[in-house]
């Protein structure tokens, strides 16, 4: 299970496929599993990096009310780690 630390959560995410990096992002509520035929299709093309927002999935769920900046700090965090 890769997990990388951005911020003050653990971030789940997976890498399908190698090219050009592409980022799906579901909204609050639902996990990376919901892109898993977009996943399969886009990886035959482009290196497809898919995760779950916090509080969702296998990403951390700390008790505090969530922002969408704070979402958007999370993916830019999460693709600096991952040098995409």
């Amino acid at each position: 299970m890769p997990k990388v630390k951005v911020n003050d959560i653990n971030i789940y995410y997976e890498v399908h496929g190698e090219g050009k990096p592409l980022l799906l992002i579901r909204g609050l509520g639902r996990d990376l599993t919901a892109w898993m035929f977009q996943t399969s299709e886009f990886s035959k093309k482009y290196r497809v990096v898919v995760f779950d927002n916090r509080g969702v999935g296998r990403t951390d769920a700390p008790d505090i009310s969530y922002t969408t900046e704070m979402m958007a700090d999370d993916t830019a965090g999460l693709l600096d780690a991952l040098s995409t």
